[in-house]
């Protein structure tokens, strides 16, 4: 009995997300999984042999793709070329569907933001500095009007709605995944042989102004509107898109397999994970010393017009562009539209850490070497094989212990971030667990209110100095305590109470305390670290040492928690999301000898609502196998055993028999 049917849901439609910093590999992980066919050279590097669990489990998973049809190639679904199928779309709309018109409208969206149309804006496109592109992009896109005719088609003014009409429709599907992939791709390299880094800003504020206005058009720069109304324009786009894609497949009986390259905004990932049960956001990293040499690299390789100093230049401004991204300081403002990659990573299910030079094969997890980075191959063999089969293996010793301190996380009050750690012996034995929050018998700050403390109840949530203390100059240049400038700033808010529609109110001691004072201060925070928690809760009930052990967590460590991990001997630290601060460099590495150094890892696998999806199996396994191979069990009766067992009991009912025989073998043996 086949039991396709039952997995059906899981194999013939998922989306895969992908999200990281850039030169940290999504594209490498999009081009891995589009594969026509699995490779070969994967069933080549199994250890048949080989008597160690996490081998087997990867031999698993390699035999299990490798037959038939069960692997599945993706279709990409670049992020860059839906932000340019609204450019041209928009662009024709506003030109009337008039040709010439259409190209002036897409010319003009593309240098908009010029240095000589605001000043405020740096590295665009300017038609003063550029005019040698606005006149090669006006060229390319009347020598050959294809392009026109084919977008042309989406005759409304709302994309969205068109698409959703029309997804059933082969020449839809044609205009996008047939021509305008293939189009995107050489427009582009029209741009990035131009300028690449003001080709990375037009898409990064294409992208802010769909999901800001819901047009590529910068609407009102200096004063962004904070409403969230249009902030899944992007995302719905690629939704409609997906939707085209399926109902061409399902004409042919094949499957959907969609890979997103790549999110940058935290909301747009939550609403593919809420659309889609089918969806899994990958998160993809490597060293921060290998990601600028791959970006360097790919910049000397594509574009050999460049000279060493303007390939340094570009490479130099896309990193601080990816840093801005990554840091997400406008999004954490109330900006929603902006990019927030340490977020997307933060949110992600799966986590890929891998190495172009390092090729590891197995985690060491008995002897004292390195540890070994796993393989991207061997990362996503295992990816798509618990997508396909939801337990086929077991997780490893360090995935379950970051999914312990990925769920201990939840515990926390901190209204910031929340944080959770594990410590263990150095073969995962979980010896604790903590999170950041306020130490105990304290109330969390998610639970206390500003509304509370300016009625002064109850009086014992909040602390003396919160009530009574600080010495404050206002602006009117009176002395004013915590409480009543955090009251003022409260009181004047503008329908606070409408705003909050009946939330808690809480605020962070830390930041109003810093910012009164004018500081940035680590100290004035009322939590405890989720590191910290978890090493003290040893030492609180009396517990064995950490020495030689693993500490897990979702954030990795700051300074304060590196020195406590270090002085109890710690030896490696596995981390999901990098902790801004100077920790790894200054403390971690500062041994005098640097084998007392721990170990800093960036964690690689099945996380939070993933872990369970892809470790819980549909049914029991031994259930599974009785149903595939209809073998069962049977008792078999044997002859000669039953002889033997009525020979047994003649002799216990009559025990001359058994002397005689004794004689007869003693006569025999002479």
């Amino acid at each position: 009995m086949k039991l396709k049917k039952l997995y059906s849901l899981r194999t013939d439609f998922t989306i895969i997300g992908l999200t990281g910093r850039v030169g940290s590999g999504c594209s490498e992980i999009a081009k891995w999984l589009s594969a026509d066919s699995f490779n070969e050279e994967f069933k080549k590097s199994v250890s048949r042999d080989s008597t160690e669990a996490e081998e087997i489990k990867y031999r698993i998973c390699v035999d299990y793709l490798s037959y038939g049809a069960n692997w599945k190639k993706f279709h990409i679904i670049n992020y860059k070329d839906v932000l340019l199928l609204h450019l041209f779309h928009e662009g024709i709309t506003e030109g009337k569907h008039n040709l010439d018109d259409s190209i002036d409208k897409i010319v003009n969206i593309i240098f908009q933001n010029g240095n000589s149309v605001n000043s405020e804006y740096t590295n665009r496109f300017d038609v003063n500095e550029d005019n040698t592109l606005r006149d090669s992009i006006i060229k390319f896109l009347k020598d050959d009007i294809i392009w026109f005719e084919q977008i042309h088609q989406l005759n409304s003014d709302d994309l969205h709605q068109f698409l959703k009409d029309n997804k059933s429709k082969t020449n839809i599907f044609n205009l996008y995944f047939t021509f305008f992939e293939g189009f995107s791709k050489t427009f582009y390299s029209l741009l990035n042989n131009h300028n690449i880094t003001k080709r990375t800003r037009l898409m990064h504020d294409l992208a802010n102004n769909l999901r800001d206005f819901k047009t590529v058009r910068t609407l009102n720069p200096q004063k962004k509107d904070r409403s969230l109304e249009y902030i899944y324009t992007v995302a719905e786009t690629i939704n409609k898109l997906i939707k085209v894609w399926k109902a061409e497949q399902d004409k042919h009986e094949k499957e959907t397999k969609i890979v997103i390259d790549s999110l940058k905004n935290s909301l747009e990932l939550m609403y593919f994970k809420e659309k889609y049960s089918a969806f899994y956001m990958v998160a993809t990293n490597k060293s921060e010393e290998e990601r600028s040499l791959y970006v360097r690299q790919q910049l000397e390789s594509n574009y050999k017009n460049l000279g060493e100093e303007d390939r340094k230049k570009h490479s130099d401004e896309i990193l601080l562009l990816d840093e801005s991204e990554y840091d997400g300081g406008d999004f954490n403002k109330g900006e929603f539209s902006s990019p927030d990659t340490e977020n997307c990573i933060q949110k992600s299910d799966y986590h890929i850490y891998f190495s172009n030079f390092l090729k590891g094969k197995k985690e060491d997890v008995k002897s004292e070497s390195n540890y070994e980075i796993l393989n991207l191959d061997r990362q996503l063999i295992k990816l798509i094989s618990l997508i396909h089969q939801p337990g086929i293996i077991t997780p490893t010793g360090i995935e379950r212990c970051m999914q312990v301190a990925y769920n201990a996380k939840f515990n926390s009050g901190c209204i910031s971030r929340q944080v959770g750690a594990v410590v263990t012996d150095p073969f995962f034995g979980v010896k604790s667990i903590g999170w950041n929050d306020v130490a105990q018998h304290q109330m969390p700050c998610n639970l206390r209110s500003v509304s509370d403390l300016i009625s002064d109840n109850p009086s014992s949530l909040f602390s003396e100095y919160e009530r009574e203390g600080g010495n404050f100059v206002d602006t009117d240049s009176k002395q004013k305590t915590f409480k009543e400038l955090l009251s003022e700033d409260y009181e004047m808010l503008p329908d606070v109470q409408d705003n909050l529609e009946g939330k808690n109110c809480s605020f962070c001691f830390k930041t109003v305390q810093n910012t009164y004072e004018k500081e940035k201060n680590q100290v004035h925070t009322r939590s405890l670290h989720a590191e910290e928690n978890a090493m003290m809760q040893i030492t609180k009930n009396g517990g064995n040492g950490l020495k030689d052990g693993n500490l897990f967590t979702t954030a990795s460590p700051c300074e304060l928690c590196s020195k406590k991990a270090y002085q109890l001997g710690v030896k490696k630290i596995f981390y999901i999301d990098p902790y801004p601060g100077i920790a790894t460099k200054h403390t971690l590495k500062n041994g005098i000898d640097e084998k007392y150094n721990p170990q800093l890892i960036m964690f690689q696998g099945a996380v939070g609502r993933a872990f369970h999806k892809l470790y819980e199996p549909f049914l029991s396994y031994k259930d599974e196998l009785k149903i595939l191979t209809e073998i069962s069990p049977k008792h078999r009766s044997n002859d000669n055993i039953d002889d033997f067992t009525s020979l047994v009991s003649k002799f216990k009912s009559d025990p001359s028999l058994l002397k005689k025989l004794n004689e007869e073998v003693f006569k025999e043996s002479q």
